[in-house]
């Protein structure tokens, strides 16, 4: 493996993704017309959303057609110059590689078309191109993770899955936010707790929290989750404490940006009129109907 796949470089969206993958799906229905497979080829990830950065890396998901086996599609990938690389913890959804140069690398993922990441994938980028705060949420998380993870390019990969699901389960269940949780939130399993994580980390800091998590044997994931569960015990705890910690960080305010780890988010059945907009458009886009274009905020 080389950088392009070992390292994490995000770079601005290119307008030549969008006929980069034009020309490589190509490649493919041809391959797999001669082959007489049917599947759709379909351009998914940043460089798919225009004006997402994006690693150099072109994303395409191909779902195949029913009754055929995947053994086939793989073989005649194979003979274009893609590499299987298993299921990778995703049962039923292949992984092959193409490539290992800027611009000119392809990642692609093999599934029906109604396994998880197949529905998972198309979800994503509707709501990228419709919900415009997730948009932007997305953006400056993968530019800060970038430059907090350049060499760990599976640390990248994991807290932003975290966001990716959490912005995914919003949309099927329908979102709401609460400030002022009671303890009786925390036993309502009419909800789903997701974190959206937040960096704005000094180099001394940065260098102070890895080397915490390194004593404490925490990966960043479970360092911040159980920073988030402490920080809410203490609230209930000492809600005066809590409250004069918050006005003095407001009068220190440049100090405290240095560290902004977490917003803590819970989803809940149960839905306003913009909650169901949101469901509707997750229903819809995993039927692939098209539904309202207009930008959500």
């Amino acid at each position: 493996m080389n950088e392009i796949h070992d390292k994490t470089c995000i770079i601005p969206w290119q307008e030549s993704w969008a006929s980069t993958f034009e020309k490589e799906s190509k490649i493919i229905r041809e391959g797999m017309d001669k082959a007489g497979l049917k599947c759709s080829v379909i351009h998914v990830g940043s460089t798919s959303v225009k004006d997402m950065p994006s690693k150099p890396i072109i994303d395409i998901l191909i779902c195949m057609e029913h009754g055929t086996p995947v053994e086939a599609y793989l073989f005649e990938l194979s003979k274009i110059g893609y590499i299987n690389l298993g299921e990778c913890g995703r049962s039923g959804r292949y992984f092959l590689s193409k490539g290992g140069r800027p611009n000119e690398t392809f990642y692609l993922h093999l599934c029906y078309p109604e396994h998880q990441v197949a529905k998972d994938q198309k979800l994503f980028r509707r709501i990228e191109l419709l919900d415009e705060r997730v948009f932007r949420n997305y953006a400056s998380l993968k530019k800060t993770l970038a430059e907090l993870f350049p060499k760990d390019r599976e640390m990248y990969r994991v807290v932003k899955g975290l966001f990716v699901e959490g912005v995914l389960s919003a949309y099927r269940l329908g979102e709401r936010e609460t400030l002022g949780r009671s303890s009786a939130d925390d036993n309502n399993d009419d909800h789903v707790h997701y974190w959206i994580y937040e960096f704005n980390m000094t180099p001394d800091i940065q260098r102070e929290f890895e080397r915490r998590c390194k004593i404490l044997e925490l990966t960043p994931d479970e360092f911040f989750q159980a920073a988030v569960r402490n920080a809410i015990q203490w609230a209930e705890e000492d809600p005066e404490g809590c409250r004069k910690e918050y006005e003095r960080c407001q009068e220190e305010a440049e100090e405290c940006q240095d560290l902004q780890l977490i917003r803590f988010y819970p989803v809940h059945y149960g839905e306003t009129e913009a909650q169901a907009r949101k469901r509707k458009i997750a229903e819809e886009a995993e039927k692939g109907v098209t539904v309202c274009d207009e930008p959500y905020e």
